[in-house]
């Protein structure tokens, strides 16, 4: 997930794109290149380096150009039936277990197409909480009570509600009404990017990510009006993620969802529930972004002033060593000792060892003068090097960090360049070579 406010989120997003787009277009490059290389020399004298760059393509990891609907599904929900217009009642509710308490005085009123966002530390009882509204643990004290024609779907993170035994599609169809058709079930899960064959995996061979669109796919199949999430980003790439939000900005229903992606809630939330792992609750009308500049104002006139006093001794005595100059002088010195002991060894170096003197750079030039067989071997390991690279940045992972891939997208120009080099070096000894 990302940090920071909505504008950070836009700029780490356009980054890892921009990465991204990059590394397409130099493997583009590349493979057009590599394949003219193939046409004009399958035949040819250069027929080994031929089929040695076309085993090299054939194993290439292929990166996806950047595309606004890439990977992303279509979740667009199902209609559903209306519920009460008071959706959900919490007042002075405490939570928690016998011997120990979580959270208390919660009291809320969450409306019919409204969304409360839960926010808090590891432990706050954010989980507690969602289980104690769905009447699976009892309340220590207070009310909670759901209105009239609610139906609840449970979006669980550990994603408990499927079963591993199960097929893709047959998964679904514990959903789905008995008229239903494979067909219709086969059309409902390409929208979630289970297509052909895949409808036919088991639930327990699937990634994180792929269980957690199968679950979402079910929980908006089953056209429950009311949708309690939990941390339902979680398992979804960055595509899936944006399609997932705006069609739960469209739903209709009423939404209660834990989450630590902040703008995720600033995108869905209208209502905030904040935990504090302190047995404090704190609920506020609004999004994220609001409830945050609300607290902020709230908790600096008391703090502010002791925050000044702590933070400038502080200061003080962490300017001072930046300005210290013995070490700078040390490593001043000890670069010029350095400096001198090499000229010292020069009296007694070896006949080959490298030194400035004209007779040895002579006898280093030679080694330049590489072979055909020596080139073909450099350019076996740039080739499987481009080839690694490509692999990760096909990565999840590595797609969702945006730093790394722009590393990875740098190593793999300079590996490229070396790569084209290495051909012209070896094209040009290639030809030069005497014919046996």
């Amino acid at each position: 997930s990302y940090t920071g406010n909505y504008s950070a989120y836009l700029v780490e997003r356009d980054e890892r794109r921009e990465a991204q787009q990059r590394a397409y277009e130099n493997q583009r490059q590349l493979i057009e290149k590599t394949e003219e290389f193939i046409r004009r020399n399958l035949a040819g004298q250069k027929t080994k380096q031929a089929k040695s760059r076309r085993t090299m393509l054939a194993k290439l990891e292929r990166v996806e150009a950047v595309r606004a609907d890439r990977s992303s599904g279509d979740f667009r929900l199902q209609s559903i039936e209306r519920a009460g217009n008071h959706v959900l009642m919490v007042n002075e509710a405490a939570i928690g277990y016998p011997d120990k308490m979580l959270a208390r005085d919660i009291s809320f009123i969450l409306r019919r197409g409204e969304c409360l966002g839960i926010i808090g530390p590891n432990g706050s009882g954010k989980t507690t909480f969602l289980r104690t509204i769905l009447k699976k643990i009892p309340a220590l004290a207070g009310e909670i009570r759901w209105g009239t024609k609610v139906q609840i779907g449970y979006y669980a993170q550990q994603l408990e509600d499927l079963d591993d035994r199960n097929e893709i599609i047959m998964e679904l169809r514990r959903v789905a009404a008995s008229s239903a058709t494979a067909g219709e079930l086969r059309s409902f899960l390409a929208k979630f990017l289970f297509t052909g064959e895949d409808v036919y995996k088991k639930v327990g061979d699937l990634s994180g990510g792929e269980k957690g669109r199968l679950a979402l796919a079910k929980l908006i199949y089953s056209r429950v009006n009311v949708l309690v999430l939990d941390e339902p980003t979680n398992h979804l790439d960055i595509p899936s993620r944006e399609a997932l939000e705006e069609a739960l900005d469209a739903y209709e229903g009423t939404i209660l969802t834990i989450s630590h992606d902040r703008y995720f809630l600033d995108r869905v939330a209208t209502q905030m529930l904040a935990l504090d792992g302190q047995g404090v609750a704190e609920h506020y009308d609004g999004d994220y972004t609001e409830f945050h500049d609300w607290r902020t104002s709230r908790l600096a006139s008391g703090a502010g002033s002791r925050a000044a006093d702590n933070s400038a001794p502080a200061n003080l005595v962490r300017a001072e060593p930046l300005t210290l100059k013995p070490p700078r002088e040390e490593t001043s010195t000890q670069a010029s000792r350095s400096a001198k002991q090499p000229a010292k060894g020069k009296k007694n170096a070896a006949p080959g060892s490298s030194s400035s003197s004209g007779v040895k750079v002579i006898k280093k030039k030679k080694v330049d003068a590489r072979t055909p067989e020596s080139l073909e071997t450099e350019i076996a390991r740039a080739e499987t090097r481009l080839n690694e690279i490509s692999q990760q940045m096909g990565e999840p992972e590595i797609a969702r960090d945006a730093t790394r891939l722009i590393q990875l997208n740098d190593e793999y120009q300079e590996t490229e360049t070396r790569l084209q080099s290495l051909y012209a070096e070896w094209d040009r000894v290639s030809a030069e070579a005497p014919k046996v």
